[in-house]
């Protein structure tokens, strides 16, 4: 299901088309709008606030989810509420997301969190090794379970009792019902980046480039 040829079929069916949905027309209103998200976003993510640049520089994306302003901020405030104000640590969720672009088979979305999880200490081998996911021999067991929760919400829309208490080792009910809500925002977001085939930003890593 996820060889390179199947890979490549898969960026080609979601890249290689016109978006589906056109971007609204950039001025004073739209990028106002846009940068205010985008650095809210960005600061979530990163912890850093630092100044983001000219409007020219916001990612289309913006753009493009500003043809239905209310819901793309609803959308952002969730982001924005797991990254910043979260109980997972930014390791762990990156871990978390990626699994689940992978799996979704999401081109954006996985090559943004290849960045942000490479920012966030993850290692270039680790991320690698989120494509075999929890059947890698090399995750410890905390790492494992992780991997493990996304699968089974993948596969089976809910954690089984032995994954459930492996997480429970060193997971809060708080932190374990945060990742059921984590895995299923990214989801939903896979949904809608595949499905408005949005195009990946300069420089992103695809699903068939090596990390």
């Amino acid at each position: 299901m996820n060889n390179k040829e199947d890979l490549a079929a898969r960026e080609a069916l979601i890249l290689e088309h016109p978006q589906r949905m056109q971007p609204v027309e950039r001025n004073a209103e739209s990028e106002s709008i846009a940068m205010g998200i985008w650095r809210r976003i960005r600061c979530a993510i990163t912890g850093e606030d630092a100044d983001p640049g000219p409007v020219e520089a916001i990612p289309e994306i913006h753009f493009t989810m500003l043809r239905h302003p209310q819901l793309w901020e609803k959308i952002s405030n969730l982001s924005i509420q797991l990254s910043a104000h979260g109980k997972i640590a930014p390791r762990e969720r990156e871990l978390l997301i990626l699994r689940t672009g992978w799996l979704c088979r999401a081109p954006f979305e996985w090559g943004e969190h290849v960045k942000f999880g490479l920012q966030l200490g993850l290692a270039p081998e680790e991320i690698e090794r989120v494509k075999l996911g929890s059947a890698a021999a090399e995750w410890d067991t905390r790492d494992r379970a992780l991997l493990r929760a996304v699968e089974e919400l993948h596969s089976d829309a809910m954690i089984s009792d032995a994954t459930w208490d492996a997480l429970r080792e060193t997971y809060s009910e708080e932190q374990c019902f945060e990742l059921t809500v984590l895995v299923g925002q990214f989801v939903t977001t896979a949904f809608w980046l595949n499905s408005l085939r949005i195009p990946l930003n300069p420089g992103i890593k695809k699903l068939t480039d090596p990390v």
